[in-house]
């Protein structure tokens, strides 16, 4: 069978479209994620689940976590408490399916470049931000919310009605190729 022939065959098939508007889904959810990322240095605000990470933790764990958001409503924050980490990378599983895992990504003197990755049963997300003692400076926020597969299903659900229209037209290409190449050998057989 020729590789056109089949392209046809299963771009214009019906049983294709589900698969082909289930790729949209996937592929443009992180699509979208990333054009709901925010960089503060823009001005933007950061997500309300943007994570910060300190030292020491509580109860054993080998460091504590919170929403930013929770910290600036918290006016008794212990002093003892850093934000700058001993360990360059941590994880914590915590309640309710919980992942909190950071990395250093550059250390000085003073101040460390800090990225914290979020994850739970419905939501995750990555936090980056300039960690100091006492203080951090928020650079950058981005988050995975199951909204954002509804906002990838209508460009997934076009994605795939163009590839069914493709197949559809390319089968009817080869259909009417094939008949005419039919035709024509059936009127060369007939010459005496």
């Amino acid at each position: 069978m020729h590789p056109v022939r089949v392209v046809a065959l299963v771009l214009g098939s019906t049983w294709f479209f589900p698969v082909s508007c289930t790729t949209g889904v996937i592929v443009g959810v992180p699509v979208v994620a990333h054009f709901h990322e925010r960089h503060m240095e823009r001005g933007d605000q950061p997500h309300f689940i943007f994570t910060i990470v300190w030292q020491p933790g509580e109860a054993g764990e080998p460091f504590g976590y919170s929403r930013l958001a929770a910290l600036e409503r918290d006016k008794t924050w212990p002093p003892a408490r850093s934000f700058i980490m001993a360990q360059p990378a941590g994880r914590i599983e915590g309640e309710k399916s919980t992942v909190v895992t950071y990395k250093v990504l550059s250390s000085d003197a003073s101040e460390q470049l800090i990225e914290v990755t979020w994850d739970d049963e419905k939501y995750g997300s990555v936090s980056r931000y300039r960690a100091a003692p006492s203080a951090v400076t928020p650079l950058f926020s981005s988050m995975n919310d199951p909204g954002y597969m509804f906002i990838a299903f209508l460009p997934a659900l076009a994605f795939a009605a163009a590839i069914y229209a493709v197949g559809a037209w390319l089968r009817r290409r080869v259909a009417r190729a094939a008949a005419q190449s039919n035709a024509s050998s059936q009127g060369a057989s007939k010459e005496p």
